[in-house]
């Protein structure tokens, strides 16, 4: 016999909010919007990206899905794989500003936590769907 719970996409967006900014190597990440995608069972996370030196910004949006980390009792990103990188100013990035923007969201993003569940319940955690507005975790 199986149980599942819903957590809303609201909960879910909070929990990624509150991640942001991140920076590392002087690229700030910022201003996540989240798209979820019940055929593919993928997470579209898209944002911004400002650099330091030299002074550029765009947008990126990246692929994840959600993993189960059982250590932690959390719902992470994982398998993240960049859909688009773009500058702000139309432009074409260098291939230097693209490499640190590639290896930085990629490393970044890779197992940010987006919810925690209760040890008890998450514990005995078999799967996790996604729906078009939700989560559905299932035990």
């Amino acid at each position: 016999m199986s149980f599942s719970l819903s957590i809303p996409k609201s909960l879910i967006d909070i929990g990624v909010a509150k991640k942001f900014p991140k920076e590392k190597l002087s690229i700030t990440l910022d201003q996540p919007v989240t798209v979820f995608n019940k055929d593919r069972q993928k997470i579209e996370l898209c944002g911004t990206w400002a650099s330091k030196l030299p002074a550029k910004s765009g947008d990126f949006c990246v692929d994840t899905q959600p993993v189960w980390n059982k250590e932690k009792g959390d719902i992470e990103i994982s398998k993240v794989n960049i859909i688009k990188l773009t500058a702000g100013d139309g432009k074409e990035l260098s291939s230097s500003i693209s490499s640190a923007l590639n290896s930085t969201i990629l490393t970044v993003l890779d197992g940010t936590s987006v919810h925690h569940v209760a040890d008890m319940i998450g514990k005995r955690l078999e799967k996790i769907e996604i729906q078009e507005s939700s989560f559905k975790l299932i035990f």
